[in-house]
């Protein structure tokens, strides 16, 4: 698949620059770090389930609302 972004020029100049200096391409780089992103967020998304899953008392589909979470 293929993925346009559109970048301002001094940004883009930047991370070309960037990944010139890292003997890589742009491509690869926002390649790899969106790969670590997602699989960061899965991971986090595991320990949750995981942990909530452990706790004992609630239902497995129990999600907190933001005023809970914040009452808490």
């Amino acid at each position: 698949m293929s993925i346009m972004i559109d970048l301002p020029p001094a940004m883009a100049q930047e991370a070309q620059g960037y990944a010139e200096l890292r003997g890589t391409t742009l491509e690869r780089i926002l390649f790899d770090y969106l790969k670590s992103e997602l699989e960061r967020s899965r991971d986090a998304d595991d320990v949750y389930s995981y942990l909530m899953g452990q706790s004992g008392w609630l239902p497995d589909d129990y999600v907190f609302d933001r005023e809970e979470a914040n009452s808490r």
